[in-house]
């Protein structure tokens, strides 16, 4: 705290002491630093959920019928082929492993595939392949109703 003196006798905070008055002047340079700090600090070790790691503009389907909702793994497919599982990047064999450890997890026994609606056909069939191989036999594809 910074402390200004002022002449004796001016009224103020004379104590009668002796000393002279004075006013209390509060320096807020550094509650301001440690204010921004903080802010800092949150906004840097905040979590900001994101849900894909690429858009994907699906296919409308004509059905209206509710879909049940149920367990499953889904696997996003872009328009450039590129595959997520769990909001990651990952390529045919690394795909192959996770679903593999998931089925003899016992995680899931379906899998949903997302695939943009300009995917090549063959990208989707390598997934299915993938999955089939891993003992995983229930597949739907997801669209936008």
């Amino acid at each position: 705290m910074n402390f200004r003196g002022g002449k004796r006798g001016q009224g103020g905070l004379s104590g009668g002491r002796g000393r002279g008055s004075g006013s209390a002047i509060v320096d807020l340079t550094p509650l301001i630093d440690v204010t921004f700090q903080l802010l800092i600090f949150f906004l840097l070790t905040a979590s900001f959920r994101n849900e894909s790691a690429f858009k994907l503009d699906l296919p409308k389907s004509q059905n209206k019928e509710p879909v049940q909702q149920q367990e499953a793994l889904v696997v996003k497919i872009s328009e450039a082929g590129e595959l997520e599982m769990n909001g990651k990047l990952v390529d045919l064999r690394e795909l192959e492993m996770r679903l593999c450890d998931a089925a003899k997890g016992g995680e899931a026994a379906t899998i949903n595939i997302k695939a943009d609606r300009n995917t090549k056909h063959e990208r989707v069939v390598q997934a299915m392949d993938v999955a089939r191989s891993c003992g995983i036999k229930k597949m739907g594809i997801l669209s936008k109703q």
